[in-house]
């Protein structure tokens, strides 16, 4: 079995629950929607009504194939001390739930080296784990898209699968917003409002001051959670870092 990575670093959680946390992050290729609209991989331009785009594709649409014995071998020798000492590991993409098969044998490999971290799992909220695979996670960081990724609604709102991610007392959710409309979207998703996270749309640190002040304002009035983005806020990067 392989796994394909796209990049691997060690920084900060810069977002939800555990933001501010020391974490490796593993990027895994692909994902199985869109954000920006189908055909802004190729243009870098918005589609289908999109108001922003996925701040990662350039780098989870390629990819470096690995073996499992090389990929735990690479977290074991890269980050192996610094994950024992407590900072946590963060399967991200693209959507790291296409490949949750080769990360549940990664995972398993290091845990008989004795690494045993914290798990998180960032996910777009379309996908299922395996039974296997929600043994490992710790917390899943759920970030269901809305109108504003230009993706079709059937692609990226699963009602069954948010509703199974709704009942789990390690997950959160957490949005995307650019404008009012946007809250007005999440809402008629009637998700427990203890699990959300409200986040402005950016990416670079000029969009996410102007943005942060119109999510800051919905999550005072709604008494909802607001999350800025380390990573942009501290480095005015996305990715990397």
């Amino acid at each position: 079995m392989n796994i394909r990575i796209s990049e691997h670093f060690y920084s900060l959680q810069g977002e939800g629950k555990t933001m501010g946390i020391p974490a490796v992050f593993i990027r895994l290729q692909a994902c199985n929607i869109m954000c920006g609209g189908y055909g802004t991989q190729k243009d870098g331009e918005l589609h289908n009504g999109a108001t922003w785009r996925c701040d990662t594709i350039e780098v989870w649409t390629k990819g470096m194939k690995k073996s499992i014995e090389e990929a735990t071998e690479l977290i074991e020798k890269e980050y192996g001390e610094v994950l024992k000492k407590g900072a946590h590991l963060i399967w991200t993409g693209g959507e790291p739930l296409l490949q949750q098969h080769a990360i549940c044998e990664i995972m398993t490999l290091l845990y008989n080296k004795g690494i045993t971290p914290f798990v998180e799992v960032e996910t777009n909220g379309t996908l299922l784990p395996i039974e296997k695979f929600d043994g490992w996670i710790d917390l899943y960081n759920v970030s269901p898209k809305l109108a504003n990724s230009g993706v079709p609604y059937d692609k990226r709102i699963k009602r069954e699968v948010l509703d199974y991610y709704e009942y789990k007392d390690n997950a959160i959710f957490k949005f995307v917003i650019t404008n009012e409309n946007n809250w007005e979207e999440v809402k008629e998703l009637n998700l427990n409002k203890d699990q959300l996270f409200l986040m402005p749309s950016a990416s670079n640190i000029e969009e996410l001051k102007e943005t942060q002040k119109i999510v800051v304002e919905i999550a005072i009035r709604e008494v909802i959670k607001f999350n800025t983005r380390l990573q942009i806020e501290i480095w005015n990067e996305t990715t990397g870092v």
